[in-house]
């Protein structure tokens, strides 16, 4: 199965695309966030032959706050409403500094956000457990 890997945020949503086959996922760039972003988004899927999305929740933390994952929660709603393609949700801790990481290793133009949505895709594809949209919640360790 082939998927489309969402890093969201309000101003730029990073993508990128992978598969079960090759168990690889890669970045594909930015695309603009606001209000065409879903139909922008179906329709990468679409042209890339996606079959599910994946798609990056910050679960608050250090580094995310309730309003993100709010925000993030209320997109995958959106997004889900949206299509009837499958649509899968993964922790998406650390993936901005990881991205700025591989972007600086590989000298790469591509986008950081970009980079986060590989790096969500290929923690789905490897296997990480995934959330639903509604189990999602603040980390208590």
């Amino acid at each position: 199965m082939k998927y489309l890997g969402v890093d969201f945020g309000v101003k730029k949503i990073g993508l990128a695309s992978g598969d079960d086959e090759t168990g690889l996922a890669f970045p594909m760039g930015n695309i603009d966030g606001g209000v065409k972003a879903i139909s922008t988004i179906l329709n990468r899927a679409r042209d890339e032959g996606a079959e599910a999305l994946v798609i990056g929740l910050p679960i608050p933390d250090a580094h995310h706050t309730e309003t993100q994952l709010k925000l993030t929660k209320q997109f995958v709603r959106d997004v889900q409403a949206a299509t009837p393609m499958p649509i899968f949700v993964v922790d998406e801790q650390f993936t901005s500094a990881e991205a700025r990481r591989l972007q600086q290793e590989y000298d790469s133009d591509m986008p950081e956000d970009a980079w986060a949505a590989k790096i969500i895709l290929q923690a789905f594809l490897d296997g990480d457990v995934e959330l639903t949209v509604d189990t999602a919640k603040r980390r208590t360790e």
